[in-house]
């Protein structure tokens, strides 16, 4: 397996949690970089699903979980999954192994119901921790892994976690630099505007 794959999946964490504080964090960018990004996001997905099979059963899991747990409520995240799906359609599904998506899918299914109830205040101590940061499809991977010989599928969580992660702690710093560029594309338009007329 080509370890090469786990660049595009890290970049896709980065996307991914940039779209959530689109979403949930009010970080105010254009609509049309938001959509873009949501864009981006879903192409790349698409594309580890379409060319990675040992990838393509954690990968779809995962949108599963977030799909049927009603996770995907806002524009950003449904035009990143509607992009994956479209993009799929185009490059075509790879073989997957129905055991292996079912596993990631109840463990993912858990951890999205257990991260709920972290939200609500209903879990205290060491299980608060483990459903805060979704261990149980970590750990799933790890076991899986370790099982199969197939240390990409792991790797490939680990990669997409830490973009994520990365993204999640440097929230303020995107904020600041998508408002800045923002700006300077808001003050080219109206020079190009006043130029024009």
């Amino acid at each position: 397996m080509d370890f090469i794959i786990l660049i595009p999946v890290f970049v896709t964490g980065v996307l991914t949690k940039l779209a959530d504080l689109i979403a949930d964090d009010n970080l105010e960018i254009r609509k049309a970089f938001s959509y873009l990004i949501g864009i981006v996001y879903g192409v790349a997905i698409a594309y580890i699903i379409s060319t990675h099979p040992l990838l393509a059963p954690i990968g779809l899991a995962a949108v599963l979980a977030v799909l049927l747990t009603k996770k995907i409520d806002r524009k950003p995240h449904n035009i990143g999954i509607a992009s994956m799906f479209l993009f799929l359609g185009i490059w075509g599904f790879p073989k997957i192994d129905i055991v292996m998506i079912s596993i990631f899918l109840a463990s993912g299914l858990i951890d999205e119901i257990g991260n709920d109830r972290v939200d609500e205040g209903r879990m205290r101590g060491i299980p608060r921790r483990i459903f805060e940061y979704r261990l149980v499809f970590e750990i799933t991977a790890f076991l899986v892994s370790l099982l199969t010989g197939e240390w990409v599928i792991f790797l490939g969580m680990l990669s997409f976690d830490a973009g994520y992660l990365l993204t999640k702690r440097t929230g303020q710093r995107f904020a600041d630099a998508f408002g800045k560029f923002d700006s300077v594309i808001g003050r080219i338009g109206r020079a190009a505007a006043s130029f024009i007329y």
